[in-house]
């Protein structure tokens, strides 16, 4: 069902680096994250400190914004594992606690542990995901009760004097190979928050193994504001373009696509909220992420969570599937047209949840009900012979009818005028 796709993001000149600059991975800090937080929040309390475990109030705005109170009524994700390709996942945060299953660190000789995030971007992925709701926080994750694995496919750690952009980046090797282990090892769903123009084969494989063990990829779609911009804007983007993958533009808080967040064009398949988003973070409490712009990375988390509530509520049906089910609900403008913006629209998980494919639906392509086929029309002979009216020998009778009774209505004239003449003479 899923055609192939360009997820649109940046390349750094050193190569893979994009990976992470795509994405829009960042260290938060506490003026910039905050500033955007709900008012709920107090933008003073440094909750963007590692180190320091701040929990935010309030309801996160997703909650209302999705409709997630009705989603939550069909499902909540449990059964489903949702794997992590990022930084790592941070076990001890505590929205975490009880959510987190055996994962893998790919890069290196693989023994740095893949429940550590020293960066925080993994651990904000899986909060946004799965997030535990707990007293005095408003952070939840999209699917509560799914699981998460966490795969990490590179060094997340600054040295002193680095900066997130001097990070040592993943590879495509570490990235594949992440996906590979995550599809091996269980998850139905697995988000891949960043982006890669290079080493389209590798990648291309991995998805289609993934695909194979009956797991979805759910990829970021790329983001502006973090793309370098001393290079033109790439033509390919994995594995997000890949067939069985999903493609994930971000949108504003209020649904808006913003031209200066985000890429566009035909690659994109869908939408979510990717800006001043609540999750967990490396302190073991919360943080608003992204409080200045629409970030792909997040907008994925967001998907991917809505991915787990489908796979919950419909186990048997294909990944395939639940990618359609997840376009063909999004919210948009027109029923029948995607755009180059957003996609299929803005993610919605209570109405992908109460989908009904009949094969009829107006939108992307069903993945169970096949196209019908066109078939042309029957030769027809056409004949130039006049056709008979069946009403003529009705017309007949009543023309001879009238006929008889004008004839009639002579000779009795005619009689009667003759009579009247004898009787003068």
């Amino acid at each position: 069902m899923m055609r192939p796709r360009g997820l649109r993001g940046a390349v750094a000149a050193a190569g893979l680096l994009a990976v992470l600059v795509t994405a829009g991975v960042a260290v938060p800090n506490a003026a910039s994250t905050a500033s955007a937080a709900s008012t709920s929040v107090d933008a003073t309390s440094e909750q963007c400190t590692p180190g320091k475990r701040i929990l935010a109030p309030g309801v996160s705005y997703l909650v209302e914004r999705l409709g997630l109170q009705s989603a939550w009524a069909l499902s909540r994700g449990a059964g489903v594992t949702v794997a992590v390709v990022d930084s790592g996942v941070e076990a001890g945060n505590v929205h975490l606690s009880g959510a987190m299953v055996p994962g893998r660190t790919t890069f290196g000789n693989g023994s740095a542990p893949p429940e550590d995030d020293l960066f925080g971007h993994g651990t904000a992925i899986a909060g946004l995901i799965a997030a535990r709701q707990v007293k005095g926080s408003g952070v939840v994750g999209i699917a509560p009760e799914a699981k998460i694995m966490p795969v990490r496919a590179f060094e997340s750690a600054p040295e002193d004097g680095q900066s997130s952009r001097d990070l040592t980046p993943p590879s495509a090797d570490s990235v594949s190979a992440g996906i590979r282990w995550a599809a091996e090892h269980g998850a139905q769903v697995i988000n891949v928050s960043l982006s890669d123009d290079q080493s389209a084969e590798k990648y291309r494989s991995a998805v289609a193994y993934a695909h194979s063990r009956g797991s979805l990829v759910i990829a970021s779609a790329g983001n502006r504001k973090t793309a370098n911009s001393d290079r033109p804007d790439p033509q390919h983007f994995y594995p997000g373009e890949l067939p069985g993958a999903l493609a994930v533009a971000g949108v504003l808080r209020d649904g808006n696509w913003d031209s200066d967040s985000s890429f566009a064009g035909g690659h994109v398949d869908i939408a979510a909220p990717g800006q001043a988003v609540p999750s967990a973070y490396i302190s073991g409490g919360d943080c608003i992420f992204n409080g200045d712009s629409a970030s792909s990375s997040y907008a994925t988390a967001v998907v991917s969570g809505a991915a787990a509530l489908v796979a919950s509520r419909f186990p048997k049906e294909s990944p395939d599937q639940w990618a359609f089910r997840l376009t063909q609900s999004a919210m948009r403008v027109s029923p029948a047209q995607r755009s180059d913006t957003v996609g299929w629209g803005e993610v919605r998980p209570a109405e992908a949840l109460a989908l009904v494919d009949d094969g009829m639906l107006p939108g992307p392509p069903s993945a169970a009900h096949p196209a019908p086929t066109p078939t042309p029309d029957a030769d027809r002979t056409i004949s130039l012979e006049p056709v008979a009216d069946p009403l003529d020998p009705a017309r007949a009778i009543i023309g001879w009818s009238f006929g008889a009774a004008a004839t009639i209505s002579a000779i009795v004239l005619l009689l009667a005028r003759g009579r009247s003449r004898r009787t003068r003479v």
